[in-house]
């Protein structure tokens, strides 16, 4: 009977669940499926044998792996920095990094672009990778931050106590046991990167030389042709639930052994 009581308070949960995520979801599905009003695996048979959509999904994926993997060299530095040094205006300096996050990402990406202008930086590969760090950096530094925060200083001095080095507490203790907060960061960076649609086309010089996924996957929207649209959401889809599967377990696993090793 308690149960059933606090079942109520989930029920709008889940109405917003079915009309929001599984409702789209299965008229994505019927979508790839359909041609012409029949069942059919033509739109799959389109775009995994018209060259150019593979090739995009491939540019994006590395061009995504690149620009995740920067930003948390980037952002761990940062992360660490905060969370283990005695900043009396620990918060603030955090605030100042996710400060940019509340403008407008149009706005951020034409002002950036506006100093590439200024400083003759050309637009293209190493243009897109600035701009991904601009507008991803805080979303990186804040899981590693909260992590890093949390872990037992005790930890860090039982190894010192022990005779282990500044790098071997490093990456023995504190790498291991901010594992967590990589994982996080990494799925809430690289998810958006791979499905991007706008800053690469923004900075990328103009052309289809860096189109990626998300920019393609527009384009068939804006012309209505939802079957492959649909096809292109379906494999988007599978590549960010694979990465995310894959990352959860890498975690749980580290977890388990005590960190990375």
């Amino acid at each position: 009977m308690v149960r059933k009581k606090y079942m109520m308070f989930a029920l709008p949960f889940i109405i917003f669940m079915l009309l929001m995520v599984v409702l789209p979801l299965t008229l994505v599905f019927i979508h790839a499926f359909r041609d012409d009003g029949g069942f059919t695996f033509n739109n799959f048979r389109s775009i995994f044998t018209d060259g150019f959509s593979m090739r995009v999904l491939g540019r994006s994926l590395w061009m995504a792996v690149i620009a995740t993997v920067i930003i948390l060299l980037v952002a761990y530095p940062i992360a660490y920095g905060l969370a283990m040094a005695g900043f009396k205006r620990k918060t603030t300096i955090l605030l100042l990094f996710t400060l940019p996050m509340w403008t407008n990402l149009l706005l951020r990406s034409n002002a950036l672009r506006a100093v590439f202008y200024l400083v003759d930086f050309p637009l293209g590969f190493w243009a897109i990778m600035v701009a991904f760090l601009l507008n991803f950096l805080p979303i990186m530094i804040l899981p590693i931050y909260v992590v890093l925060s949390n872990i037992d200083k005790k930890y860090i001095e039982a190894s010192q106590d022990l005779g282990a080095s500044l790098m071997r507490v490093f990456f023995k203790t504190v790498l291991p046991l901010s594992a967590p907060g990589i994982v996080a960061g990494v799925i809430l960076v690289f998810s958006p990167i791979v499905s991007t649609y706008f800053i690469s086309g923004f900075f990328g010089g103009g052309g289809t030389g860096w189109r990626m996924f998300g920019e393609l996957l527009n384009s068939f929207i804006r012309t209505t042709d939802y079957g492959e649209g649909a096809v292109l959401s379906i494999i988007l889809l599978l590549i960010v639930g694979t990465t995310v599967f894959i990352l959860n377990r890498f975690s749980k696993v580290g977890n388990k052994r005590g960190g990375l090793w």
